[in-house]
């Protein structure tokens, strides 16, 4: 006995209707009811092997009970073999949920496809929706921190070429820069069809430059960019090994300037912060705007966290939103993690997502956020106004925010800071490197590192030496801890 489409989802909606309402459903989208024999039940359009594990797992009695009812005549159907088929719909990729698209074709093509090609424009209903979500830049929700990068791009998409070019954005990782970049790149293929866009990240431009330049096939590699209506280039450190192909860009830059059309760059750091990048090239991107995306603030990254558990139909409440960001901090990336593990939680094990659960799921992370914010936890009983003073003092003296110092900024400001704030605490505390390094988020062998740095710089930065003689002189009553090491002298405060 087969079965068509009504009949397929009359089945379906009874299922629906049967789940408790915490159940993750996702599974249940393309779910099809395909044929019943004697000894066999046939279901399709399972999305991913993943659903047929959850389904087979946590639903098939469900399903044998509400097949009973529906079919009595063919009952019981707890002696029947069930078979679940993956895929078995038009556009299974539809529902496929972004951590569990697993395609062997779709990787292939991604494989095959290194160097960077010229985007077609394709009709947006012919996008997996998935894809299409994430492209646009209506989907990047702004916030205080970044609503000036949100509003530059669309300014940028308005007037491609002449409202701020080159165009450049820099934030730490999982900050959202690539989801603009693509943003970007989405909405000028959808607006203006007949323009040809190239996006590409800085690592495929460096590996396309070298082997046109080692086919002696330069032409061909500067047509491919210096043609383009809009050029969009991902991850500009990934550029510093090469000097060349640092000056190759800037001729790329120039020449699409030239014909006005639009440059959009995506970096860690600013510019000016980048050490090692060509002046020439440095002073080309000067020439344009340059916004600072940021970290987004509690109440933008809740509102991501509630957007993208929607995208994959995890059931997360606006309480647990509200526990996660409080809890856990990082970038964008990492709510993403969050947001996967839980869903297996709420899928395979087929839990209600709560705040108990999350404790559990995540207790990790949580840990790590516990120790970063209270080094007394692991161990530091004393100390911690000191502590405390120290950070706020460099935090005003280098201008960086506690979330630059704990981030992975390399560039001279951040860098000094880092090296201050654990040469300060080294001095005046009685912590070990372990310890220290909770506090930086880095661990014994960073710190331990990065206190030989500090004897280098203390003995060739003379400001450096005067910045840290200053705030020890503040703590005068230690006598024995605040002492400079002579350059001369070998660093003895370099062990714990």
């Amino acid at each position: 006995m087969e079965f068509n489409q009504e009949q397929s989802k009359e089945f379906k909606e009874c299922v629906k209707r049967s789940l408790p309402p915490h159940v993750n459903q996702a599974w249940l989208n393309s779910l099809q009811l395909l044929k019943i024999t004697p000894s066999k039940v046939i279901l399709g359009g399972i999305a991913h092997k993943i659903y047929r594990y959850e389904i087979k797992t946590n639903h098939e009695s469900l399903l044998k009970k509400i097949l009973d009812e529906f079919f009595p005549e063919k009952a019981p159907f707890s002696e029947k073999k069930f078979v679940y088929k993956i895929g078995g719909i038009s556009n299974p990729k539809k529902f496929i949920q972004p951590e569990f698209e697993l395609n062997e074709d779709h990787f292939k093509g991604i494989i095959e496809e290194t160097l960077p090609k010229s985007v077609k424009p394709t009709k947006m209903s012919q996008k997996p929706i998935g894809c299409e979500y994430s492209l646009q830049l209506n989907t990047f929700i702004p916030g205080k921190r970044n609503l000036l990068a949100s509003k530059a791009c669309k300014a940028v998409v308005e007037m491609p070429g002449v409202a701020f070019n080159p165009f450049i954005i820099y934030g730490e990782p999982g900050s959202g820069k690539t989801h603009l970049l693509e943003g970007i790149n989405h909405e000028l293929q959808h607006y203006i069809p007949e323009k040809r866009t190239v996006q590409v990240a800085a690592e495929d431009f460096l590996n396309d430059f070298i082997v046109h330049l080692r086919t002696h096939k330069m032409k061909e590699f500067r047509d491919r960019y210096r043609k383009a209506d809009a050029f969009l280039l991902d991850d500009l450190q990934a550029l510093l090994p090469s000097s060349k192909c640092q000056t190759e860009l800037l001729h790329t830059i120039n020449a699409l300037r030239k014909k006005k059309a639009q440059i959009v760059i995506a970096c860690q750091v600013a510019p000016t912060q980048i050490e090692g990048l060509n002046s020439g090239l440095l002073g080309r991107l000067e020439s344009g705007l340059t916004v600072d995306i940021g970290i987004p603030d509690d109440q933008t990254r809740i509102e991501i966290l509630e957007r993208k558990a929607l995208e994959r139909s995890i059931p997360l409440s606006n309480d647990l939103a509200n526990f996660i960001v409080k809890n856990i901090k990082g970038s964008i990336g990492r709510m993403e993690g969050v947001l996967i593990r839980l869903g297996v939680h709420a899928s395979l094990l087929n839990q209600e997502l709560t705040i108990e659960l999350a404790k559990y799921a995540l207790k990790d992370w949580l840990k790590v956020t516990a120790q970063n914010k209270n080094p007394s936890q692991s161990g530091v009983t004393s100390g911690d106004e000191t502590i405390n003073k120290i950070l706020q003092r460099v935090y005003v003296m280098f201008q960086i925010t506690e979330e630059g110092l704990l981030s992975y900024k390399r560039d001279r400001k951040h860098s000094k800071a880092r090296q201050a704030a654990v040469y300060l605490i080294k001095q005046l505390t009685p912590l070990s490197l372990n310890e220290i390094g909770q506090i930086v988020g880095r661990n014994h062998s960073t710190i331990h590192a990065t206190l030989k740095k500090v004897a280098v710089r203390i003995s060739s930065d003379d400001f450096f030496l005067k910045q840290m003689q200053t705030f020890l002189h503040e703590f005068e009553e230690k006598p024995n801890t605040t002492k400079i090491p002579d350059n001369n002298r070998s660093h003895s405060y370099l062990s714990s």
